[in-house]
């Protein structure tokens, strides 16, 4: 398994550099020339990775009870101190390029929503530090989730629902992954930061999930995959979920995992 910690700062590094760089230079330009500063690339990469721990949090059932419903609207509120230093043309630059991030990585992960993804920034006068806002379309503007509640929003409930998925590839090495049924899936692929990483070619750099649903099954869903996603011989379609029991075959690319156990 990858070494998670890592994973996730690889991840918002990587982003906040794409970000900075679009952000373009007119707007930095402007900011410049008006004495004020901007975001560093380890404030932008925090940004994005809060942003996506608040739609992991939020995810709602779809009509077949699988959490795959995300958020579309979202508000970055930024404290007073950090809105004085910014100027408002970067702010709202930096809206732009959040809203296409957060819509790749709803879209990466097969989610879907209920309307237009809208990302805007803004400013809380009482917030000691940054805060992230998720909503849903049509509803009013009652915070889903904070992005300091992201990581804490876990009930006695939701600890009771859950279940572990133990995988053995054929090249001999083994893989575990948590699931909660509120929770977001376990991905399967060749990228930093899936629950089982199999960094070979053949693999998608996101290829298949795995989730639970509230009954409690374990189930399997393909991702767009380059070379699909089999379960006992059979390919998934790519709306296809598929409940897992001990003992099947998962088919990812030139490898196999075995489902060792599901306790």
């Amino acid at each position: 398994m990858a070494d998670k910690n890592e994973s996730v700062l690889d991840k918002a590094e990587n982003l906040a550099r794409r970000i900075l760089e679009r952000l373009g230079s007119k707007v930095d330009s402007k900011v410049v020339a008006s004495g004020q500063s901007t975001l560093s690339q380890r404030e932008v990469g925090e940004i994005t990775s809060r942003i996506e721990r608040v739609i992991e949090s939020s995810l709602r059932n779809d009509k077949d009870g699988v959490k795959r419903v995300a958020p579309n609207r979202f508000k970055v509120l930024f404290t007073y101190e950090e809105t004085n230093r910014l100027n408002s043309q970067y702010i709202e630059a930096l809206a732009k390029e959040l809203k296409g991030e957060v819509f790749e990585y709803i879209t990466n992960r097969r989610y879907e929503t209920r309307g237009t993804v809208i990302v805007e920034a803004g400013r809380d006068v009482f917030a000691k530090a940054t805060v992230i806002r998720a909503f849903f379309e049509g509803e009013q503007e009652t915070p889903l989730a904070s992005a300091s509640q992201a990581n804490d929003s876990q009930s006695a409930e939701t600890a009771a629902k859950a279940r572990t998925i133990s995988l053995n590839s054929s090249d001999g090495k083994g893989f575990r992954a948590e699931l909660k049924s509120d929770g977001a899936p376990a991905y399967v692929g060749r990228a930093a930061g899936n629950a089982v990483r199999i960094d070979d070619s053949s693999i998608s750099r996101m290829h298949c999930s795995i989730a639970l649903r509230s009954n409690g099954d374990v189930v399997i869903a393909d991702l767009g995959s380059s070379n699909g996603t089999y379960v006992n011989e059979h390919l998934l379609d790519a709306k296809e979920t598929r409940a897992l029991k001990q003992g099947d075959v998962i088919g990812v690319g030139d490898f196999k995992l075995t489902v060792a156990e599901i306790a």
